[in-house]
């Protein structure tokens, strides 16, 4: 038995080490499909702030009117002229969140700005590489031993022998 949980620790290491140092090439992907995404969300916004300019009106003014008016329509757009511009920040902040977060904290920043669907577009489209990030090795490692640990306690409890009874009575 002791010889299946050390092939098992073997293999959660060498996974852990393997897809850690793979996280860089990812996040790098995710921030590039981040930044295309931005970028568009910002030309549509910018439409959005030069058209309402040509009237003199502000993008909330501009939105008002829309609202004002009693087509259903046209005020429908005062609403996706708003979430355009409202994305916009949104994206820009994410955006601005991993451009300055420190290379190691690069994927927990990723995580907690994700975009799920840029996400998704991303991870369909990756493809692992042969480049290894030692650093993101290292921790692979760590996270596939503590994984390792945690299971090993898991089976342990769930399939645990009962203890033998002692013989109590010994011959003398």
């Amino acid at each position: 038995m002791k010889i299946f949980r050390d092939l098992f620790l073997i293999a959660f290491i060498a996974c852990g080490a393997v897809g850690g140092s793979q996280l860089p090439q990812l996040v790098q992907e995710y921030e590039q499909r981040l930044g295309g995404a931005r970028d568009e969300a910002e030309a549509a916004h910018r439409q959005d702030v030069n058209e309402a300019r040509a009237f003199g009106l502000t993008l909330e003014g501009f939105a008002e009117r829309y609202r004002a008016s009693q087509d259903r329509a046209v005020q429908a757009g005062a609403e996706r002229m708003l979430q355009r511009r409202d994305r916009a920040e949104q994206l820009d902040e994410a955006h601005a969140a991993l451009a300055a977060a420190p290379y190691l904290l690069r994927p927990w920043v990723a995580f907690t700005h994700l975009e799920t669907g840029i996400a998704e577009a991303t991870w369909s489209s990756f493809r692992p590489t042969l480049t290894l990030d030692i650093r993101f090795g290292i921790a692979g490692i760590l996270v596939g031993w503590i994984l390792h640990v945690l299971l090993s306690l898991l089976w342990r409890l769930l399939f645990r022998r009962p203890p033998k009874e002692k013989n109590r009575f010994r011959r003398a």
